[in-house]
């Protein structure tokens, strides 16, 4: 259960990230190599990038939810094995395409932001072959 508490402290870091990047939004979005892509999919409205950031802040905090749901330190939330089966596998496919693209055009920040999918993926394992009880 330790693995699904650190996963979910990571989650909450992550969470807290993206509210900091809040301040310096276009700067983030430069180091990262998608402000181009960021600004041509919200066709000019730049409060949807802020929109953006908060939702995925909130996904993150979920997620980190979901975790201290299935170790049993909040209230059962509905769905939580069906919720950390689709984080592993959504994490597991972030981490396998940032490694191929690293290969291509190696940089750190892509490699780290690889490597974390990864270990979110294997902190909530367990919580994929663990049966819940209802409490």
């Amino acid at each position: 259960m330790r693995r699904l508490r650190l996963g979910a402290l990571l989650h909450f870091i992550i969470a807290i990230g993206h509210v900091g990047c809040l301040f310096a939004l276009d700067e983030a979005f430069e180091a990262y190599g998608i402000r181009e892509i960021m600004n041509q999919m919200v066709s000019g409205h730049v409060w949807m990038l802020y929109t953006l950031t908060i939702g995925l802040a909130l996904a993150f905090t979920i997620a980190g939810l979901y975790a201290l749901s299935a170790t049993g330190d909040i209230r059962r939330l509905p769905l939580t094995r069906m919720a950390i089966i689709t984080i592993v596998v959504l994490y597991s496919l972030r981490a396998l395409a940032g490694g191929i693209s690293c290969i291509y055009d190696f940089r750190w920040l892509q490699f780290i932001s690889s490597l974390i999918p990864a270990i979110i993926a294997w902190c909530y394992w367990p919580g994929v072959t663990r049966t819940f009880k209802q409490i």
